[in-house]
């Protein structure tokens, strides 16, 4: 999914010409951008439990209950449509295809453009100075805009099966990030994967994610179906990791139930702290149909996503262009 690649200090001085501020310690604010990648810090956070698969796992003493292996399973095992690392790796590939670039284009000297996410119905905003179109189809979504403001790299892409916003911050003292990313995962499963032409044949799911490699924080929040959850949240703080959710039984879903184990091998019970380290919004799919019937999810109360496969669900939280005032990655020269 990509090694590291930090930033160095006169990077940061660019970034912050980026973001039209000044830099202070005269270096060239021509040189080539450098734009932070999203999955070492997110690999950096993620708990040793979660990445390395071992024999035995810890599931609890009593029914219900959330199970740490199905979240290592489905979410982190390396492989499959809505494994983490994969996705952001993926999405790393484009921002170092920008990288390789080389160059200082003219759209990184506009003034950021504000514009505004709308994941799981709650306002994010964000800024573009910078597009790149990955077809020259007009019709198609398909496109990467990134931005600067107050030393903070928005970031939005739309490319294939998946769509992701992320604010990439950097950590004070050091050359790691605070990473804060929505994504998506099935927007072409009707052409793309299954056998009935509809958007519920294959994993459809829209995740929340925090990761903060400083604190060894990790939070994730998923609803979707094809996911085996109708709606999960889990976090970590590096010692213990928290869990709740309503997992999938297709047609219905099945009650709240919750974990807490060690973070480092998840076979253990960990002396669970009170409350639960959550910071994101909780979020759990409605009931819906398209080839199959799904019932509406058990966490939270009130489920929020609705899953239809139309482009007002909930999966597209984005633009559908790249956002006005933001300037051609790849135009010539002047």
């Amino acid at each position: 999914m990509l090694e590291a690649m930090s930033l160095r200090h006169a990077q940061w001085a660019l970034l912050a010409a980026m973001a039209g501020c000044a830099a202070d310690d005269g270096k060239d604010s021509e040189s080539a951008i450098e734009l932070p990648l999203i999955s070492p810090p997110v690999r950096a956070a993620t708990p040793a439990g979660l990445q390395v698969p071992s024999a035995r796992v810890y599931e609890g003493f009593a029914e219900p209950v959330l199970r740490a292996s199905e979240l290592r399973e489905r979410f982190f095992s390396g492989s499959g449509p809505t494994d983490v690392m994969r996705i952001l790796g993926e999405i790393d590939l484009r921002l170092a295809e920008v990288n390789s670039a080389d160059r200082h284009p003219a759209c990184v000297d506009l003034p950021p453009v504000p514009y505004t996410i709308t994941p799981a119905g709650h306002d994010v905003e964000l800024v573009a100075q910078c597009y790149r179109r990955f077809t020259s189809s007009m019709s198609e979504v398909a496109f990467l805009q990134f931005g600067v403001r107050d030393g903070k790299t928005s970031l939005y892409i739309a490319i294939g099966a998946a769509r992701l916003a992320a604010l990439i911050a950097p950590i004070a003292g050091s050359t790691d990030h605070v990473v804060d990313a929505w994504y998506g995962v099935g927007y072409n499963n009707a052409t793309g994967c299954g056998s009935t032409g509809t958007f519920d044949d294959c994993s459809y799911a829209l995740t929340e994610l925090h990761a903060n490699p400083a604190t060894r924080g990790l939070e994730m929040a998923v609803a979707g179906v094809g996911v085996g959850f109708c709606g999960v949240q889990f976090a970590s703080d590096g010692t213990e990791l928290h869990g709740v959710g309503s997992s999938d039984m297709g047609s219905s879903c099945n009650e709240r139930a919750t974990l807490c184990v060690s973070s480092a091998d998840l076979e253990m019970p960990a002396m669970c702290t009170s409350p639960a380290p959550y910071l994101m919004p909780a979020i759990g799919r409605r009931a819906g149909a398209g080839a199959h019937v799904f019932g509406a999810s058990r966490y939270p109360d009130a489920p929020n996503i609705t899953l239809d496969g139309t482009t007002s669900d909930s999966l597209y939280f984005g633009p559908k262009a790249p956002t006005p005032g933001a300037g051609d990655f790849d135009a010539a020269a002047p």
